[in-house]
C-alpha cells in the first residue's frame, strides 16, 4: 500500500502532463482552422495558456508549445491590426512563481503586444512598465525601457497629462528611476549612423591607440594641441556599441523618431520635478544635439533647471567629466578613458 501511495506522484504528473498535450493539441487545431478574422479572441485565451505550459518539464508539452507559437507567430507577423492579450501576458511576467522560460518568453509577446495595443492604454502602462524594472534581468530592462521610450515619443512630444506624471512620479527615488533616467541619457547622446561614431575594426583600432599614446607624449612635453585626440574628423557620441544597441534594438530609429522621443524625454522628465543634478548631462547633452528642435529644448531647460545644480556634486562631476573625455573602442571593445590609456602607457 505504501509503496503505490510513493509511486502515485509522478502517475498523476504524468496524466497532468498528457491532458495538457491534448489541450493544446485542440487549441492548435482550432488556430489552424481560425480566420484572421476571429484570430484576436482565440489568442486572448490561447497565448496565456500556451506559454504557461512551459512550466511544464515534459518535453513533448515544450515542443507542443513551440509549435503553437511558431503557427502564431506567422498568422500575426504581417497583421499589426491583430491584437494581443497584453493585461494576461503582463500578469504572467510579473507573477512571482512564473517559470524562467515562461518569463522569458512572455516578454517576446508582451513587446509584440504593446505595439498592437491602443495608443491610450500603452500611454497610462508605460509608467506601470518601469516600476521594479531594476529587478529585472538585463535584457527584458532594454525592452521595457524601449517600450516606454517608444510611447513617450509618441505621447509626449510636446506635453503630458497629470495623471500620466503622477504615475512617472510614483518611482522617484529608486533605483528604477536611476536606470530610466541612465537610458533617457543614452537616447539624447544618440545620433543617426552616419553622425556618430562608429565601431572601429581591429587594425583601425590599433592605430588610433597608438595615435593617443603618441598624442599623450606629445602633451608630456608640453604640446598638446586642441585636435590632439580627434579621430580622423569622426567625433565620438559619448555611448558604446552596446548602448547605442540598448537604444534601437533590432530597429533602425529614423530622424522623426529619434527626435520625437528626445523632445518626448526632455518633456517627462521636466514634469517629475527631479532633483538638478539627475537631470543636467541630459539637458547639457541635449544642448549639443544634431537636431535643432532638441537643442533648443535643450538649451530651454538647462537654463530653467541648470541654475540649481551643485555642480560640486562628487555624481555629477564623475558624470560630466566621463561625457568629456568620450570612449574610444580598441582592443576587444574594451572602453578606455584617458586616464586608462595613461595607466596602460604606465605600466
Amino acid at each position: 500500500m505504501a509503496e503505490n501511495q510513493q509511486q502515485q506522484p509522478p502517475t498523476a504528473a504524468a496524466k497532468s502532463d498528457e491532458d495538457r498535450l491534448e489541450s493544446l493539441d485542440r487549441l492548435l487545431t482550432r488556430l489552424a482552422l481560425c480566420d484572421d478574422s476571429k484570430l484576436e479572441p482565440l489568442l486572448a485565451k490561447l497565448l496565456p495558456f500556451t506559454i504557461s505550459s512551459l512550466s511544464s518539464p515534459s518535453v513533448s508539452v515544450r515542443n507542443k508549445v513551440l509549435e503553437i507559437l511558431s503557427h502564431v507567430n506567422k498568422r500575426v507577423k504581417h497583421e499589426p491590426q491583430i491584437g494581443l492579450p497584453l493585461s494576461e501576458l503582463w500578469s504572467m511576467y510579473m507573477d512571482v512563481n512564473a517559470a524562467p522560460m515562461v518569463k522569458n518568453f512572455c516578454i517576446v509577446y508582451i513587446e509584440m503586444a504593446f505595439d498592437r495595443s491602443d495608443i491610450m492604454l500603452r500611454k497610462n502602462m508605460a509608467p506601470d512598465l518601469l516600476a521594479h524594472v531594476s529587478k529585472l534581468p538585463l535584457q527584458h530592462q532594454d525592452i521595457i525601457l524601449r517600450m516606454t521610450m517608444k510611447v513617450i515619443g509618441e505621447c509626449h512630444r510636446s506635453q503630458i497629462e497629470e495623471d500620466v506624471v503622477a504615475k512617472y512620479k510614483l518611482m522617484m527615488g529608486s533605483r528604477d528611476t536611476e536606470i530610466f533616467l541612465e537610458f533617457c541619457l543614452h537616447t539624447i547622446l544618440y545620433q543617426q549612423s552616419t553622425q556618430r561614431y562608429e565601431l572601429l575594426n581591429y587594425q583601425i583600432s590599433k592605430i588610433l591607440f597608438e595615435r593617443v599614446i603618441s598624442s599623450f607624449m606629445h602633451w608630456k612635453r608640453g604640446g598638446i594641441s586642441s585636435n590632439c585626440f580627434t579621430c580622423s574628423g569622426v567625433a565620438c557620441a559619448g555611448l558604446s556599441v552596446a548602448q547605442s544597441n540598448r537604444v534601437t534594438g533590432k530597429q533602425i530609429l529614423t530622424n522623426e523618431a529619434l527626435l520625437k522621443r528626445k523632445l518626448g524625454v526632455m518633456t517627462v522628465i521636466d514634469s517629475m520635478d527631479l532633483k538638478a543634478e539627475a537631470v543636467y548631462p541630459i539637458y547639457l547633452a541635449a544642448c549639443v544635439d544634431s537636431q535643432e528642435a532638441v537643442a533648443k529644448r535643450g538649451e530651454e531647460l538647462l537654463k530653467k533647471k541648470g541654475s540649481a545644480a551643485d555642480l560640486d556634486n562628487p555624481i555629477l562631476i564623475k558624470l560630466l567629466f566621463s561625457l568629456f573625455n568620450g570612449i574610444l573602442f580598441i582592443f576587444f571593445l574594451v572602453k578606455l578613458s584617458f586616464s586608462h590609456l595613461i595607466f596602460f602607457y604606465l605600466q
